[in-house]
């Protein structure tokens, strides 16, 4: 039995090649298989076997591929070279279009898909990327997904754009394939749509889900993306800058020496003494009407010192302060709070919408702000 399944076979082979070229000039690695008279057809992944199936081909040709009026013949090698499947009708660029109208070159993608052209969506080139079974011709409405070509200056981050041209892809997909029920997917590319050098299909900058009515589902713009990212980066930015030229003012106008902390102050207030020094700190209670005891605005620092100058409308301990105060000398509080504290004079204060006063910070640097070490104004950046 094994004896006559291999001369079967080698008397199948022998009659192919009687009419047909050697296998391997029969068959393109980009997906199109010569015939005997050397133009080229399109084959499918199971039709493509070049040890299966051979090509015999008769009709118009152009640049080596099937064009125009045709016919092919995919003959199958183990059956005495019959017939598998027979296409006759118009070809494109060496792809059988099966009886559908189509506009424009058809381009075939791997995966026995095509990039179908269908003219215009708004102002978008629509491709639809339709398959075929693995052994049959191109099949239209068998979509696996629509893909829109922006125009050039069109703006992809448009999010308000992207999604009209969705709708009005998903309407032009039901116009030509009006018993497609389901949802479709509808990518957007913002340059010319070509297979990448993987054999991929390129990613879109914009996709969603359409169904029959026109609603979109899962919606995503990368483009929309950048573009907000973009913005809010600028804004920060902004932001640093503000804050930063706001800061040097703060301590060009106060002739602030240092900024320190509360705990440096009370371990050596004779190193500042005499000297106007930033702070943060919160108010820890009135102790006059123009004295208040302060504490830092950090909850794990623990130092409290006298503050002089201050009115009755000085912020409350849930707001921290950012603090110009000329530093004093260490004296005894009255009662009931009889204990040493330094004094500190009230030069001038800002209240802080952060609880660290970040926000005054968030544009310099440590080389601007290296606590205990006096302070250097720089130049605006």
């Amino acid at each position: 039995m094994c004896k006559f399944s291999s001369f079967a076979l080698a008397a199948a082979l022998l009659a192919g090649q009687a009419f047909l070229p050697a296998l391997a000039d029969s068959y393109e690695q980009n997906g199109y298989v010569k015939s005997e008279g050397g133009c080229a057809v399109w084959g499918p992944s199971y039709l493509r076997r070049q040890d299966e199936y051979a090509l015999r081909y008769s009709g118009g040709c152009k640049n080596g591929r099937a064009e125009g009026k045709g016919k092919a013949e995919w003959l199958f090698r183990l059956a005495q070279m019959k017939p598998k499947s027979v296409w006759e009708g118009e070809f494109r660029n060496g792809i059988f279009l099966n009886g559908n109208k189509i506009d424009g070159a058809v381009e075939p993608a791997p995966g026995d898909r095509y990039l179908v052209p269908q003219g215009k969506a708004g102002d978008a080139d629509l491709l639809f990327v339709s398959r075929s079974a693995q052994d049959g011709p191109l099949e239209l409405c068998r979509v696996e997904s629509l893909r829109l070509t922006l125009k050039s200056g069109a703006n992809a981050a448009a999010d308000d754009l992207a999604q009209k041209l969705m709708r009005e892809a998903g309407k032009r997909y039901r116009q030509a394939c009006p018993d497609d029920k389901q949802e479709i997917r509808v990518g957007i590319h913002a340059g010319a749509f070509k297979v990448t050098a993987n054999n991929l299909l390129p990613d879109p900058l914009a996709e969603a889900r359409v169904n029959a009515s026109g609603e979109l589902a899962g919606y995503y713009n990368k483009a929309s993306e950048a573009a907000e990212k973009e913005k809010t980066r600028a804004r920060y930015q902004q932001k640093q800058a503000e804050s930063r030229q706001r800061f040097h003012e703060f301590n060009r106008k106060n002739g602030i020496y240092a900024w320190v902390t509360l705990d440096q102050l009370d371990e050596n207030p004779f190193r500042w003494e005499g000297k106007t020094v930033g702070l943060r700190v919160r108010l820890d209670k009135m102790l006059m009407r123009d004295s208040a005891l302060i504490r830092p605005a950090s909850r794990d620092e623990w130092a409290t010192a006298r503050l002089v100058g201050v009115t009755p409308d000085f912020p409350d301990s849930q707001h921290s302060v950012l603090l110009a105060a000329r530093v004093g000398k260490r004296e005894a509080l009255p009662p009931p709070d009889a204990q040493d504290v330094l004094t500190l004079f009230h030069v001038d204060s800002r209240v802080c919408e952060q609880g660290n006063c970040s926000d005054w910070f968030m544009g310099t640097s440590s080389e601007e702000v290296n606590w205990g070490k006096p302070f250097k104004l720089f130049a605006p950046r």
